[in-house]
């Protein structure tokens, strides 16, 4: 081949490789002036292909993850023959998933997880709730602090009364603080926040060396108020503590100013589907006899354990 055709072949070929990245680049710019492209992530491959994600809310067989804890009480206890968390929460729970067409899980885990507070900073969502080991937590109070952070439902039973309680023997003078510490429960929704709003005087919720918090149902706090540790715990009225002949109950506030309603299911706020479900199937069911049976059970099958009358827990009563 002379020397003539070699230059002529080598034009053609480089004529051919400036158009095809030329047109390359053209087609690219085109794609993208059309907006036509879409490129989809997938989140969690289940295999197979399907993209089918049994995690998500819009499942047909989404797994309902509820955290229950223990009070010692009939609305939440271990049946230490079998290891099962019972009560009256727990039967709410079951039947309003059944109506709801739901298929839910109880899970056991402690309060700090879903709610969590300690001395000296403001309470915050428990690591758990937050990040997703389950969708909800059960028997929660909405507060102001919990409000920002949570969304919940309707309330499914009556708001329990809150007071002071002290050791017998001593005595405390509302709303005089004065050289006092005073106990509150871990992740209660009766807390030094709240305690605040009453305007007591000589009391500093900021004060590591006035406030103390104790993990656990209360036993904690009240075993702290028992051996001189604390002065005054701030706690659930409930009846196994008023009739609890080492405690006196020294003042009782007229107004909740801790809670807005009784206990609820505590979600997170992308849970709007839930708080749908659950409302829509809790309004049903206590409007059925099923829901009686439930409150009768308070006191016949969960009779055996400490806690309020049907008529101080239930909503319809």
């Amino acid at each position: 081949m002379d020397e003539r055709w070699s230059n002529i072949i080598l034009v053609i070929v480089g004529f051919t490789l400036v158009f095809s990245t030329v047109s390359l680049i053209l087609a690219f710019v085109g794609i993208a002036r059309n907006g036509t492209n879409t490129y989809y992530v997938t989140a969690r491959d289940t295999g197979g292909g399907s993209g089918h994600d049994p995690s998500s809310d819009q499942a047909e067989d989404k797994i309902w993850m509820f955290q229950v804890s223990h009070l010692g009480s009939n609305i939440l206890y271990i049946d230490e023959s079998t290891g099962i968390i019972r009560g009256y929460e727990v039967d709410v729970t079951n039947a309003v998933c059944r109506l709801a067409n739901k298929n839910c899980r109880l899970v056991w885990d402690i309060y700090e997880n879903c709610w969590d507070s300690k001395t000296g900073d403001r309470p915050r969502g428990g690591v758990d709730l937050m990040g997703r080991w389950y969708d909800a937590c059960v028997g929660w109070y909405s507060t102001f602090d919990r409000a920002r952070t949570f969304a919940f439902t309707k309330p499914i039973e009556k708001s329990y009364p809150i007071g002071f309680f002290i050791k017998n023997g001593t005595s405390f003078t509302w709303p005089n603080f004065e050289g006092l510490k005073v106990g509150f429960g871990d992740g209660y929704w009766i807390d030094e926040h709240c305690l605040a709003r009453y305007n007591p005087t000589r009391f500093n919720q900021d004060d590591t060396e006035q406030v103390f918090h104790y993990s656990g149902n209360g036993e904690a706090v009240v075993n702290a108020l028992i051996n001189d540790e604390i002065q005054v715990a701030f706690l659930p009225a409930v009846e196994a503590l008023r009739n609890d002949s080492r405690l006196v109950l020294a003042h009782t506030p007229s107004e909740d100013k801790c809670a807005n309603g009784g206990p609820a299911v505590m979600v997170r706020k992308d849970k709007v589907g839930l708080l749908s479900w659950w409302n829509a199937a809790f309004e049903q069911l206590i409007a059925t006899s099923e829901y009686t049976e439930i409150c009768k059970n308070v006191k016949e099958r969960h009779g055996d354990q400490p806690g309020e009358d049907p008529e101080d827990i239930c909503v319809l009563y």
